[in-house]
Formats: structure tokens, C-alpha cells, sequence
């Protein structure tokens, strides 16, 4: 292996930073609430034990690990997304209206990402491998977008999220939105005069790591039943009522005020 001292020490300290987080959610029995958060926490533990022992079996510069690291990647940023789409359900679940507006940022914000990517890849010499590393780029680019918009539309209109949902959703976050940044712009300047900045992308994700350990190290509240609603019909009978009545008190008020 070819790792220097540093990205060693991080390599081991993610190691347990994860183990811990995947006790905690075994614990907590995250998977009843948070299904695909806890299949991408699992999983990404395995990612990281079968990298190491990859790098240790066939050398960190060889095709197999480098193949290898980038299979995983990907389907890693896929349960990614798939996180986004659970928290933003799960707090929009009770509000349709505002899903609605939920999913039409969502599909705006997929289609800028694709023309992008492919008019990134387009100009480039090797066309398959620059529109998978565009892919990544635009896809983390739209986890970190959704999720902003996310917590800034929850904070906005008032709406109640646990404090677990919320801390995982900051810790997503933070993380995709400074591997745009890194890759786009931090690292290109600063790693040939900082050579230790390759491994700020690995502490990046420590810190979302410790974020979502702050949210489960308390426990977590018991689920209250989704509020039992009428039939569609009823809403709409009241709605017609009501508009009546409005009517009615309109002409009501012109009569009245009449000279």
C-alpha cells in the first residue's frame, strides 16, 4: 500500500467513527424510521473494510482497486440521493401542497444537472469517463441544493422535524456541498502548495460522521400516529360551503354600505 501517515490515521479514524455510527443505529433501531439512512450507513461501513483490505490485497494503484473504489462510489452517492428523497418525504408527507413544490424543484433541478453533464462531458477527450466524474459532481451538486432547500423551505413555513431527521439532513449537506466545492474549485489551487489538502475531503466526511453521532446519541422520541383525515369528499363539500357563505356575507356587506 501507498498510503502516507495521514491519510492512514484518517482512514483509521473514519473506520471507527463509522462503526460506532452503525452500533448507534442498530441500537436506536433506526431502520423502523429511517430506512435507506440506515442501508447507507451499513453499507458504506462495508465499503470502507473491503477498500482496505482491496488497497492490501492488490495495491492502492492498481486497476482492480481503482475500478473497485469507483463502482462503490457510485452506488454510494445513489443511496445518497435516495436519503434526500426519504427526509423530504417524510416531512412532506402530511403537507401535499407543498410536496408539490418540493417535487417541482426536484425535477427543475435534475434537468439543469443533466444538460450539464453532458455538455461538460461533450468537450472533453474520453466522453464515457468525464460523464461519469460529471455525473458525481452534478449529482452531489443536486443532493447539496435539495437539501438546503429542504431545511430553508421546513424552516420557513414551520414545519416539524426531529431533531434526527435534521441533523442527518445538515450532515448530508455539508458534506456534498464541500465535495463540489473541493473538487471544483479548492482543489485544482491549493494541492500543489498543500499537499495534506487531498485529505480534506475525507475529513469533510468525518465531520458528517459526527454530526449524525450528535443525533442519535439521544433517544428517539416515540412516533406519534399520522392524524386520521375525512374523506376527500367532505373537504370539498365544506370548501363549497364556506365559498357560499363568503358569497353571501359579500352581498350582505354591499347591501349595508350602500348610499
Amino acid at each position: 500500500m501507498h498510503l502516507t501517515a495521514s491519510a492512514y490515521a484518517l482512514w483509521i479514524l473514519t473506520f471507527v467513527l463509522e462503526a460506532v455510527l452503525c452500533a448507534l443505529v442498530v441500537h436506536r433501531r433506526l431502520w423502523r424510521r429511517q430506512p435507506l439512512f440506515t442501508t447507507y450507513v451499513l453499507f458504506k461501513f462495508l465499503v470502507t473494510t473491503a477498500l482496505w483490505l482491496v488497497y492490501k490485497h492488490f495495491g492502492y494503484d492498481s486497476n482492480f482497486a481503482r475500478y473497485f473504489f469507483w463502482s462503490t462510489q457510485s452506488l454510494l452517492l445513489v443511496t445518497r440521493a435516495s436519503v434526500c428523497v426519504e427526509l423530504c418525504l417524510q416531512a412532506f408527507k402530511n403537507r401535499p401542497g407543498l410536496w408539490v413544490h418540493a417535487q417541482r424543484l426536484l425535477n427543475s433541478v435534475t434537468a439543469v444537472i443533466l444538460v450539464y453533464v453532458v455538455i461538460d462531458a461533450y468537450h472533453q477527450v474520453y466522453f464515457a469517463t468525464k460523464i461519469i466524474l460529471s455525473s458525481e459532481s452534478g449529482l452531489e451538486l443536486s443532493v447539496a441544493i435539495l437539501l438546503a432547500s429542504f431545511l430553508l423551505i421546513a424552516s420557513r413555513y414551520r414545519i416539524p422535524i426531529e431533531r434526527a431527521p435534521s441533523l442527518i439532513a445538515v450532515g448530508m449537506c455539508i458534506h456534498s456541498a464541500f465535495k463540489v466545492l473541493n473538487t471544483s474549485l479548492l482543489k485544482p489551487w491549493l494541492t500543489p502548495h498543500f499537499s495534506w489538502w487531498n485529505n480534506a475531503q475525507a475529513i469533510s466526511f468525518q465531520v458528517a460522521l459526527l454530526i449524525w453521532l450528535l443525533a442519535l446519541t439521544r433517544p428517539l422520541p416515540e412516533t406519534k400516529p399520522a392524524p386520521t383525515l375525512l374523506p376527500r369528499h367532505v373537504y370539498h363539500s365544506y370548501a363549497r360551503l364556506i365559498g357560499r357563505r363568503l358569497r353571501e356575507l359579500d352581498r350582505d356587506i354591499q347591501e349595508v354600505t350602500k348610499p
